[in-house]
């Protein structure tokens, strides 16, 4: 699903590497939980595999696809069509319903939106399975989306990370407002939706205890400079 080679990055010319990765390989279907101290480069990590940030030295391929070859407007289709994110503070349009904010997961991916519409007859159709799947009532559907929990805002940003099926999901610190309880019930609805369709999810959190879920545990400061 991913590999990254020889990878190096630095934010200044002249600097030390914020990331420098020999090795690395990720398979479909896996559960990563990556995790380091402020500074370690996580956020780095996550900008280059979604091609936010610019592959400076090295590859990281990605279903096949060389990130460091593709153009900006590529990059960009790229991360629409085969990667969802989910943000720390979910990044909800607070006008809109949980439904329509799902929604916009396929208004810049007409391969997402095929997929979506192949999966549940409709778009709309399709996201309202997704939000139920997740643990939102049907009467909360239609509702302002900044009147739910925070729990449940969290779950609107996982349905609108998976509508229309992306290999990747990335979740950056999905879990930091949420108690420990709340943390591994979401960690298991998530796996569970990722299990239908074989995604790939790496997840960045500062709670080690959340570890134990997942397949795989990678370190920061012990891969850099290290294959893995």
């Amino acid at each position: 699903m991913i590999e990254i080679n020889d990878l190096l990055y630095a934010w200044q010319k002249k600097a030390p590497p914020t990331l420098a990765i020999k090795h690395l390989r990720i398979n479909q279907g896996e559960r990563v939980f990556l995790h380091g101290p402020s500074g370690s480069g996580k956020s780095t990590l996550l900008g280059l595999l979604a091609g936010i940030n610019p592959v400076q030295q090295g590859d990281i391929v990605t279903l096949g696809q060389s990130l460091a070859k593709l153009s900006h407007a590529k990059k960009d289709r790229f991360r629409a069509d085969h990667i969802g994110t989910i943000f720390q503070n979910f990044n909800l349009l607070p006008y809109l319903s949980p439904l329509e904010n799902v929604i916009l997961g396929c208004e810049f991916s007409p391969a997402r939106a095929k997929k979506a519409q192949q999966d549940g007859g409709s778009i709309p159709d399709q996201a309202s399975n997704l939000l139920t799947a997740l643990g939102i009532e049907t009467h909360q559907l239609h509702c302002n989306v900044a009147t739910l929990s925070i729990g449940q805002q969290q779950r609107v940003a996982a349905a609108r990370a998976f509508i229309g099926r992306p290999e990747i999901i990335i979740a950056d610190e999905p879990t930091s407002a949420l108690d420990a309880d709340t943390r591994e019930a979401f960690i298991t609805t998530l796996f569970s939706q990722a299990k239908k369709y074989q995604a790939t999810i790496i997840f960045v959190s500062h709670d080690n205890n959340l570890a134990k879920l997942f397949d795989r545990e990678i370190s920061l400061p012990s891969i850099n400079g290290a294959s893995q």
